[in-house]
């Protein structure tokens, strides 16, 4: 079974991210491809682990059974 929650959410906080990113940087007057290039690095950079971190809030159980043993996804499960 493919993990579909952790895909979609994953996939949802990258592109969240990133347009924040993207209209913070155009707002302030960066018009230009290095704009969208940083927007994607940094979406990816923090949505990537926030992503699994929502998860990981989300399934703490699934998580555990996977073998998840970040300190801070302990943090998260015992939060949840």
């Amino acid at each position: 079974m493919l993990p579909w929650l952790r895909i979609f959410l994953v996939h949802l906080w990258v592109a969240c991210v990133a347009g924040a990113a993207l209209t913070a940087g155009l707002a302030m007057g960066y018009v230009g491809l290095a704009t969208f290039v940083w927007a994607g690095v940094v979406g990816l950079v923090l949505g990537i682990p926030a992503g699994l971190l929502n998860w990981v809030w989300l399934r703490p159980n699934r998580s555990r059974q996977i073998g998840w043993t970040w300190p801070i996804a302990e943090r998260i499960r015992q939060a949840a």
